[in-house]
């Protein structure tokens, strides 16, 4: 495989990165059966993401990580989530997608299917781990909010681990194909060609 550098290790001693790939993440959801007007308490579920993407903009992560490191704490400036997008081993997408069959699966190795963006492996020098990654499939319709500050204490904790970051122009790519995903307008009719003749 020819040298490229897609990935770069994950610089643990900083803030998250937009497109920085999480494993581990921990995501607490409340037990819907539970909810009432009148709740005292409330139990949650926890939910284990084994890959995720970062997709919250670097500026406004940077500015979250040096005002939760700062003297005089300027609250303005705090994420009360991140966004992440959840990503999956490739074979597993592969495996599991609705109706994917080969020649839709060409479509998503070679980023032209809408839905989805392909990873490919992660060799164990570009990882910061060190263990290296599969090839990875990202699911656009999968995003999930995670607390900031519950985030960093999963990190702290060594329950995520901050394994790569995608390197430009790669992540320039990756963010441009999630939000024009996001940004789709949906038509109540697709345009029809008239037949000639």
């Amino acid at each position: 495989m020819e040298e490229r550098a897609i990935y770069q290790a994950s610089d643990k001693g900083s803030s998250l990165r937009q497109g920085e790939i999480l494993t581990g993440v921990v995501q607490y959801q409340p037990v819907v059966s539970e909810l009432s007007q009148e709740i005292q308490e409330l139990s949650f579920d926890a939910v284990l993401h084994p890959y995720t993407i970062v997709v919250t903009q670097d500026c406004d992560l940077d500015w979250d990580y040096r005002a939760r490191h700062a003297e005089d704490i300027q609250p303005s400036k705090l994420l009360n989530s991140v966004i992440l997008c959840e990503i999956a081993a490739a074979r597993e997408i592969r495996d599991t997608a609705d109706n994917m069959n080969s020649r839709e699966w060409k479509l998503v190795e070679s980023h032209r299917h809408e839905r989805f963006y392909f990873f490919e492996k992660i060799p164990p020098e570009y990882e910061g781990e060190q263990e290296g990654l599969p090839e990875l499939t990202a699911d656009f319709k999968k995003v999930l909010g995670i607390d900031a500050a519950t985030l960093y204490r999963q990190i702290e904790l060594g329950i995520v681990k901050r394994r790569a970051v995608l390197a430009s122009p790669y992540l320039e790519h990756f963010s441009r194909r999630y939000h024009s995903f996001h940004s789709r307008v949906a038509l109540p009719f697709q345009y029809e060609s008239q037949p000639e003749g």
